[in-house]
Parts: structure tokens; C-alpha cells; sequence
């Protein structure tokens, strides 16, 4: 169909309708939109979009590129419904438009190339990638077209590197492609050279076969190109640096040196894309595998150059101080300054090992939100100029990690530095200086120790500094060190009496007028409440409470999401101190029920004070009854609506679907008052429960539903339903239940770790308190999708753990049942159940285990090679079992006796010359055999 031409009055038409949408009266654009509309109905509107695209010089460029780019916008979505003589005719013509004169046609050109490859492909469009190979290499066309071809690839590979790296026909797009771009890298034309090394960059991110041939043919013409006057060139050798690091890193190992001084000197050039692509390097080198005497002898420059490079530019400067001049506490947030918030599922269970050091709360269950994320303090804590990842971002990061690795060294080149810049007369480099300071806080403070007295007063006295950003940063580095010091005052320390002033300072300095001071000082109080022991906090209750009322007063709404998770972790800290203290009540939860009032049910702000209830609910359990009507009847009313907004969207894609986070966020609410109100939740579940709607029956629901995160909060909410409420909640529909815990567990994914984790959790709960009658008829199932999980290598280990301790819970009360599958399980169990921490979920599953065996004596066989490894396995996790309740004393007692009677002197004997002489002592001392 290459010889279609339009019908001039068709054509003349479409031309007039397209002017309009560009017009500046609304109703005349109003009406082209309109004539648009209509215009799609035409079988071979597309075409003549195509044709004032390529082939009307005399239209204006602006129409031409409207033209296309509403052809780009309904062939991605149609095209592959299009007859196939216009698919073609669309194909053959397109490129054409990559020779015009106009830039703007030129581009638009090429971004409707790249989207139709992504729907076409290799295979529909054959002829596409040679045309543009032939077209870069300048063999046609200018040099304008040149380089908008290879635009179009640099986009093509950036967008589809992994279908280019597949056989068609017996061929390989990338095997002819990297030879000519690898030519192309020597193109006189600066944007060339640029677009090609880009190219070879996305198929060195893929690691494919076909650049790793041709590497160090590549590395010889990087190495030329570091000098090349193109700084976009030079940004491109940068990254080609940084992605051979990821992928060969044994090929820099001969010119690393080189490599890492050219990305320190480029770190220094006024181009800020250029000195990021450099340091982007320098992380990765913090990173890699690369031997430490290699980098060892550059630490020096490389340390000097990170420093210099956290200090602020001057044109950051003036932003800063233009933007601290406004930013006062009276001042509402604008809706951009507010970091996108995302609700996260509850972990209801988190198994760790002893040496982890997790604090597990009540029922030996962790919150996800326990985890410490370093992530977020580097993104977000020193609170930059926006959220945008940039060079500052990218040097305190490389330090960061540079000194988790290389404590002594960062430390040695920094700590001079530091301390000669941070008492500078020029404030930038003063915020510099401390935010290093805190950079380095966690690779480096065992060595930092000596000096850690001086500074720590020094950053205290900081925290009244005159200006806005040195107050905001010594807050950050402050928190950054909290660890230290509470461990000072707790293990007595000669710097011990440091934590009351410095905990009353950040106190006090939370109430700053400046809002970003407040969330640094908000977040670092909260490090400190976090890494204390309770005692120590215990002290601050009514302080801090008092604080809290006016943290709430003055905050902005930004600023609130920081204090509603600083209030949680305190809460979590020292409930058992608040929950019998009606004055200490009042004072807590006044302000929370005051934000909770003010907001709408679908209001994204309540997803922080959400999490916040549920806390609080927790920490205050029966004192929080006063207030549990009202927030349950609230919490399950979005839960609600929520679930009935989701199903009338999977109904009408018309209708807009819910933000599900609220749907996790009211979970979570109940399960707090679950959590806080116990056996006593029952009541108030039940009088809202009605033959429509119940909460058991929603749960249902959730559990089916793809979200990962609605199934993590809902298998949590179950497991303490069992815990406190199985009976009048759960039992009625246990069936229901069952179904999906199975379906959890046998559909698993890396993804949905956390939500089968919570299932396998709920599961072992439930195990203990059905009726061995009630629970026989799932049993076989379930062992059957929990044996192959129990020995995968692909799980990650909480889960593994904990699918350990739901196996051994089934020993509680079904025993008898077990017996069968304990050769199976013995020896993968143990392997898991040894390192555990120490809890009432552990002993529960030793429990159960021990009953199994009990129970089911001549279900191992020790004359079997894996059999006698199992015994062995479990009378070491025995010997090594520190602290076992006084009724889990006595079965290890009677089992290993038993054992020791059954295998004989020397068989017995046989057994204990495998272990060390740690569990032989321990089984002596403990046990007496």
C-alpha cells in the first residue's frame, strides 16, 4: 500500500481540526478535540495523521508534531487492530520522517518509532532496525537525520535491550548492532558518539554474551573517549565505567587506578550530570567485590573528594536560604513537599537468630516497622533540596558504605578533615562536616569512640546553631549516634550523663520554627526512644508527652507523618508504663483523637495516623477501651467501603478503584485493638457484626485479594484472632480459612514472602488451639505444600523458620498424626529450630516436636544413615537450648533418657563423639546423660 494517497479534502480537513487543539481560544479547542473524536472512526485515520507527519513540509512543524503524536498515542493502544495493508503502509513510511528538516518532526518522528517497536517488535517489523543502523551510519540523509536515528535506537535499546538479544530467524539484532555502534563511538559528530556509547551501555547492563566479546574493544575506545571535549560523552564513559564494574569487574583491575581518578577529576567538573555519572562509580567500587589493597591506597583521594562534594553549591545555597527564609511553621506544606506515603503490610511474624539482637514484642511477633532502614535516613534525612537522588546524595551514600567497610582508613582520612571543617565560619561547609560526620556514624563507631566525647557535646550545641540547615543536620547525625549513646548510659560509661542532655536538647529543638529542623529533630528523637532500653525513657514519659501535645500544635501536615511515627514507637517503647496512668492517657490521646476527627475517610493523611492507632491501641490494651467503639466502628466502616469501591471497580473499569492502603491501614487498626483489648475484642467485633457484614467475612475476602501487602495485615489480624477470639471469631468459618492459608502457601512468590510468612504464622496458631478431631482432615495438605517448602533453596529464611515452627506446633495436639512424616522433616526442622532466638514460639514447636516423637517412637529409625543424623541434630539443638520453660525441661529429659536407654551404652556414646564439647557438657550438667 505504498502508493496510498489521501483525499486532498479529507487531508485539508484533518489539517484545520488539528490547528485547532494548538489554538488559544478553549472553545475552539473544545471543538477540534471534539472533530478528533470523530475523526478515529475513520479506518484510515492513522494514515493521514502519518501523512502530514512525513510528508507535509509546508504544514507548521508544531501541527506536523501534533500529528504525530496523537498517531504515536492510538497506535500503541491499536495498532495491532489495524488491517494489515496499513500496518504496512504504516511501517515502509514512518521512517521517513526522520530525513525532514524540522527537529521537531525529527523527534517526534523517532518517539513514535521506539513505542511502536515495543508493540511490534523484532518479528512484525524486520526491516526497522537495519534502515536505522544504515541511517546512523550517515550513509543517507544529514547529519540531523543521523543523529535522529540514532535517538531512536539509543531509545529502542534503552526500552527493548532484551528482545534484541533473542534469535530471529537465526540471527541476533545485537550481533550486528554492537560491532557498529562500537564504530560509531568515533564519529566526528559529538551527539553520535554520545547516542552510541548509550546503546552499548543498556546491553552492558544486560551482561549479554555478544558485548562481553567485544569488552575490551570497548575499554580501548572508552579509554580515548575520557578526553573527549563532549561533556555528554564523557557522562556516557562515566556510566560505560560504572556498568563494566557490574559486569567485568575483573577487566578494570589493570587500569583501576586510571578508571578511579578520572571519575575523581570528573566528580570536579561544573557539569553536575558528569559528576554524578562519576561518583555513581565510586559507589560502586564501595560495593564491589574488588580487593581491598586495591582500592586501599586511593581511599585518601577518594574520601576528599566525597567530602568536598557533600558541601552545597552556590546556587543550592541561594535556594536554600531563599526557601528557609519561608519555611516557618506557619506555613502549610504544599501538596509537593509531601513524600508520597505507602502503608505497609504488617508483619506479624519475623524470626530472627540470637545474634540478629531483634526485640520482639508480645507473642513474639515484629513489626516491619522495627527494621532499621539506612535507606531512608541517607534519602531522606538530611533532607535536601528535593527527593531527587543528586551528587550530595550520591557522595554521603559512598561515604556511608566506604566507611562500613574500611572503618580505620575512612576514618584516618576523614576525622582531620571534618574537625578543621566544622566550626568554618561559613555555614555550608559547617552542615558539610556534620552531615559527614554522621555518614561515617555506622561503619565507624567502634573507632570513633575516642572521639565521641568532644563531639558528641559539639553537635549538642549545634542543635542552636543560627542556622536553619546546621540545627537540620546535627539533629540527623545526632540520631545517627543515638545507639552509642544509650549504650553509654546503659552499660555506665564515662560519658553516661550524656543522654539526658542530649535527649532534652533534641526535645527542645523539635520545637523549632523552622519545619524542616522539626522533622530532623522529630526523626531523631525517635532514633533515640527506638535504641533505648525502656528504663531510660521511662524518666521522659511525662516530658515527652507534654512535648507531643505541642509537637501537634505547631506541626504542619508533613511534619505530623514524622511525629505519628515517633508517638508509635514510644508507645511501643513504654505502654506497660502509660496504660494504667490516667493522666499520662489523657495526655496521649486528646491530640491523636483530634487529627483522627479532622479527617475524612478518604483522606491519605490517615494512613500514618492509622499505623499510629494501632500502636497506641496495643501499647494502652484495656485502658484503650474508652476510645475502642468509635475507632473499631470507624476502622471497619473503610474496611468496608473500601472492599465494596475495589469489587465495583473489578465490575466497571469506569469506576475508580480505592487506594488500598486504607484498606491495610484499618487492618492494621483492628488488629491493634485485637492486640491491645484481647479476649475482650471479642464483644466489640461481634456487636457490629451483622448477617451482611462481619469482619471475618472481609477478612475473606482480603485474602484473596493480589495486593501483597492487604494479605500480609489480614493473615496478622487472623493470627491474633486465634490467639484471643477463635472460638466466637474464627472457628465458624475455620474452613474458609484453611482454604486460603493453603492457597497462600502453595502460590507463593518472592514478592509475597511477608503474606505467606504471616499465613504459615496464623496456621501455627490455629494448630494449637483446634481439636485434633477439627484439625485431622487438613493436616495431610498441609504438610504436603509445607514439607517442599520446608526444603527449598529459593524461600527466604523467615519463612523457612517459620513454616520450622508451625511443623512442630502440629505436635501440640496432633501428635499421634505426625509420625509419618518426621523422618522427612527431623533434620530440616532442627537445622532451622537450632539458631532460632529463644521465645514462647520456639518452645511451643520444641514442644510439639518432642511430642511427635513421643508419641511416635519407632518413626525414626537411627539404623538409617538420615535417621541417626536427625537424632544427632536434635539432641544438639537440645544441648544448646539455654533457657527451656521448666515443663520443656522435663520432656527434653525424659526424650533423652529414653534415647539413651534405647540406642544402648555404645550406641549412645557413638552419638555424643559427634558433637563438641559444648552440647556434651551441657546434656551432662543439664540433663544428666
Amino acid at each position: 500500500m505504498s502508493d496510498w494517497s489521501p483525499d486532498p479534502e479529507a487531508l485539508k480537513q484533518l489539517w484545520l481540526i488539528l490547528a485547532g487543539t494548538l489554538a488559544p481560544e478553549a472553545s475552539v479547542r473544545l471543538e477540534a478535540t471534539k472533530g478528533i473524536e470523530n475523526a478515529k472512526l475513520q479506518p484510515q485515520f492513522n494514515n493521514y495523521l502519518l501523512h502530514i507527519l512525513v510528508n507535509c513540509q509546508t504544514v507548521e512543524p508544531a501541527i506536523r508534531a501534533s500529528a504525530g503524536l496523537l498517531m504515536k498515542n492510538d497506535l500503541v493502544k491499536n495498532f495491532k487492530f489495524q488491517q494489515n495493508d496499513l500496518k504496512q503502509h504504516i511501517l515502509t513510511e514512518l521512517p521517513k520522517g526522520l530525513l525532514d528538516s524540522e527537529n521537531m518532526v525529527r523527534n517526534i518522528t523517532g518517539n513514535v518509532i521506539t513505542s511502536l517497536f515495543m508493540t511490534t517488535g523484532v518479528k512484525e517489523w524486520p526491516n526497522i532496525l537495519p534502515n536505522l543502523m544504515e541511517l546512523a551510519s550517515g550513509a543517507a540523509g544529514t547529519i540531523q537525520s543521523q543523529e535522529g536515528a540514532m535517538s531512536c535506537l539509543a531509545k529502542i535499546c534503552e526500552d527493548s535491550s532484551i528482545s534484541l538479544d533473542r534469535d530471529y530467524n537465526g540471527e541476533r539484532p545485537v550481533n550486528f548492532m554492537i560491532p557498529r555502534f562500537l564504530e560509531l563511538c568515533q564519529s566526528p559528530e559529538a551527539k553520535i558518539r554520545m547516542y552510541s556509547l548509550t546503546c552499548l551501555n543498556q546491553f552492558l547492563l544486560l551482561k549479554t554474551q555478544s558485548i562481553l566479546l567485544h569488552l575490551d574493544d570497548y575499554m580501548a575506545r572508552l579509554y580515548y573517549l575520557t578526553a573527549d571535549p563532549d561533556t555528554s560523552v564523557r557522562t556516557k564513559v562515566c556510566t560505560a565505567y560504572a556498568n563494566i564494574l557490574d559486569a567485568r569487574p575483573d577487566k578494570l583491575l589493570a587500569n583501576l587506578e586510571f578508571v578511579v581518578y578520572y571519575c575523581i577529576t570528573s566528580m570536579k567538573d561544573e557539569n553536575d550530570e558528569l559528576a554524578l555519572e562519576a561518583c555513581e562509580f565510586l559507589l560502586g567500587l564501595s560495593t564491589s567485590d574488588i580487593s581491598v589493597e586495591l582500592i586501599r591506597p586511593m581511599l585518601s583521594n577518594i574520601v576528599s573528594i566525597l567530602l568536598e562534594k557533600m558541601v552545597y553549591s552556590e546556587m543550592e545555597v541561594f535556594m536554600i536560604e531563599n526557601e528557609d527564609d519561608q519555611d516557618n511553621e506557619n506555613v502549610a506544606d504544599k501538596e509537593e513537599d509531601i513524600k508520597p506515603q505507602m502503608a505497609k503490610g504488617k508483619e506479624a511474624h519475623k524470626q530472627s537468630s540470637k545474634n540478629a539482637g531483634n526485640s520482639n514484642n508480645e507473642n513474639g511477633k515484629v513489626d516491619s516497622d522495627d527494621d532499621y532502614s539506612d535507606d531512608d535516613d541517607d534519602d531522606d534525612d538530611d533532607s535536601d533540596l528535593s527527593f531527587d537522588w543528586n551528587l550530595r546524595k550520591c557522595s554521603a551514600a559512598t561515604i556511608d558504605v566506604l566507611a562500613t567497610n574500611y572503618p580505620g582508613d575512612v576514618l584516618e582520612v576523614s576525622l582531620p578533615i571534618i574537625k578543621e571543617r566544622i566550626a568554618a565560619a561559613e555555614w555550608p561547609v559547617r552542615e558539610a562536616s556534620i552531615l559527614a560526620l554522621g555518614a561515617i556514624a555506622e561503619g565507624c563507631l567502634e573507632q570513633a569512640s575516642t572521639q565521641l566525647p568532644s563531639l558528641i557535646p559539639f553537635l549538642v550545641d549545634r542543635l542552636k546553631d543560627s542556622e536553619t540547615r546546621v540545627r537540620q543536620i546535627a539533629c540527623w547525625t545526632l540520631g545517627r549516634y543515638s545507639s552509642w549513646v544509650c549504650t553509654e548510659v546503659l552499660n555506665g560509661g564515662s560519658c553516661a550523663n550524656y543522654f539526658v542532655p542530649t535527649f532534652e536538647a533534641i526535645m527542645a529543638c523539635a520545637l523549632d520554627t523552622k519545619k524542616v529542623v522539626q522533622e530532623s529533630a522529630c526523626s531523631s528523637l525517635a532514633d533515640f526512644i527506638d535504641s533505648s532500653d525502656a528504663s531510660l525513657i521511662e524518666q521522659f514519659i511525662e516530658p515527652l508527652l507534654q512535648h507531643f501535645q505541642m509537637y501537634f500544635a505547631k506541626y504542619q501536615r508533613k511534619n505530623l507523618i514524622i511525629l505519628y511515627d515517633t508517638v508509635q514507637t514510644f508507645a511501643e517503647k513504654v505502654g506497660d508504663k502509660l496504660k494504667f496512668k490516667t493522666d499520662y492517657i489523657e495526655m496521649l490521646l486528646p491530640p491523636l483523637i483530634k487529627k483522627w476527627e479532622l479527617l475524612s475517610d478518604d483522606d491519605k493523611d490517615l494512613w500514618p495516623l492509622l499505623e499510629c492507632m494501632s500502636s497506641v491501641a496495643a501499647a494502652l490494651g484495656e485502658s484503650f477501651a474508652p476510645y475502642a467503639i468509635p475507632v473499631y466502628q470507624r476502622a471497619l466502616r473503610i474496611l468496608t467501603t473500601c472492599i465494596e469501591q475495589v469489587n465495583l471497580s473489578n465490575d466497571d473499569p469506569n469506576f475508580d478503584a480505592p487506594e488500598k492502603d486504607f484498606i491495610v491501614t484499618s487492618i492494621d487498626l483492628i488488629d491493634g485493638l485485637v492486640q491491645g483489648l484481647t479476649a475482650h475484642s471479642g464483644a466489640l467485633i461481634q456487636q457490629f457484626d451483622t448477617a451482611e457484614v462481619s469482619l471475618m467475612k472481609l477478612l475473606i475476602i482480603c485474602f484473596d485479594d493480589p495486593t501483597n501487602d492487604i494479605r500480609q495485615s489480614a493473615y496478622a489480624l487472623l493470627g491474633d484472632l486465634c490467639i484471643f477470639l477463635l472460638d466466637v471469631i474464627v472457628l465458624p468459618n475455620l474452613h474458609e480459612v484453611m482454604v486460603c492459608i493453603g492457597n497462600e502457601i502453595t502460590n507463593r512468590t518472592f514478592a509475597s514472602s511477608a503474606a505467606c510468612n504471616n499465613a504459615v504464622w496464623a496456621l501455627g496458631e490455629i494448630s494449637l488451639r483446634v481439636p485434633r478431631d477439627t484439625f485431622k482432615p487438613y493436616l495431610s495438605n498441609f504438610m504436603n505444600v509445607l514439607i517442599p517448602l520446608l526444603i527449598s533453596s529459593d524461600v527466604e529464611q523467615t519463612v523457612l523458620e517459620n513454616a520450622s515452627i508451625t511443623i512442630g506446633r502440629f505436635g501440640s495436639l496432633n501428635a499421634c498424626d505426625m509420625g509419618i512424616y518426621s523422618p522427612q522433616v527431623l533434620t530440616p526442622w532442627c537445622g532451622f529450630m537450632m539458631y532460632i532466638e529463644e521465645n514462647e514460639e520456639k518452645e511451643t514447636s520444641f514442644e510439639g516436636m518432642c511430642n511427635i516423637i513421643t508419641a511416635n517412637p519407632t518413626a525414626l529409625n537411627v539404623g538409617d544413615e538420615s535417621g541417626r543424623k536427625g537424632l544427632k541434630q536434635l539432641i544438639d539443638c537440645i544441648a544448646i537450648y539455654e533457657n527451656p520453660g521448666e515443663r520443656l525441661a522435663t520432656m527434653f529429659h525424659l526424650l533423652l533418657n529414653g534415647f539413651k536407654s534405647g540406642l544402648g551404652e555404645a550406641g549412645w556414646n557413638s552419638i555424643l563423639r559427634e558433637l563438641d564439647g559444648y552440647s556434651i557438657e551441657s546434656l551432662n550438667v543439664r540433663y544428666g546423660v
